[in-house]
């Protein structure tokens, strides 16, 4: 019963990333993904982001479908079947907020659940613009990520290692948003 109960703590305070969903829109000639995460960090990770540590975050796309589509455009114009986005969360000790940054927008939160649930959420964020895939022929993935290769490197060497700071979602396959029927008028 004692190693049940060590697990359990061992495991509450262990950090993580969730999918909670995953969708995918077509518009044009481009792909809009959305997406919904839980963050939780672990004592170490919050720890280290209220010491100065900025964290990076970062949201990767793969095309896995059509290949060949995404095969040749790539040979003859460079395209790109991935994307990739990257923000970063940091804690200002002078006025008490964590701010969230990307591309050179920043904005400002009271407390870090405010700022995760404002990282753990992307919408309209457009991928393979140029593209004039089926959506009956599309299948993607995405994944939403604690980047290690962007930490300063002396974190990068704690963060080998350790299972407190791998926060990893995992490669989700893209859904396509339900769509409620509209109710008809009555006459």
């Amino acid at each position: 019963m004692g190693i049940l109960l060590l697990l359990c703590a061992y495991y509450a305070h262990a950090g993580s990333i969730k999918t909670i969903k995953s969708e995918v829109e077509f518009n044009g000639n481009h792909i809009e993904l959305a997406g919904r995460y839980l963050v939780t960090l672990s004592p170490e990770i919050e720890t280290a982001l209220k010491n100065g540590l900025s964290l990076p975050f970062t949201y990767e796309f793969k095309l896995t479908k059509p290949k060949f589509y995404a095969w040749y455009r790539n040979l003859t114009d460079s395209f790109n079947s991935t994307a990739s986005i990257t923000y970063r969360l940091s804690y200002q000790p002078l006025t008490r907020q964590y701010r969230l940054n990307t591309s050179g927008l920043t904005r400002s939160f009271n407390s870090a659940e405010e700022a995760l649930v404002a990282l753990s959420i992307i919408r309209g964020w457009t991928v393979l613009e140029g593209s004039n895939i089926d959506s009956d022929d599309f299948a993607g993935k995405i994944r939403f990520r604690l980047d290690h290769s962007l930490l300063p490197k002396s974190y990068q060497l704690t963060a080998l290692g350790d299972e407190d700071w791998v926060l990893d979602s995992g490669w989700h396959e893209l859904q396509r948003p339900v769509s409620t029927p509209s109710a008809e008028p009555v006459p």
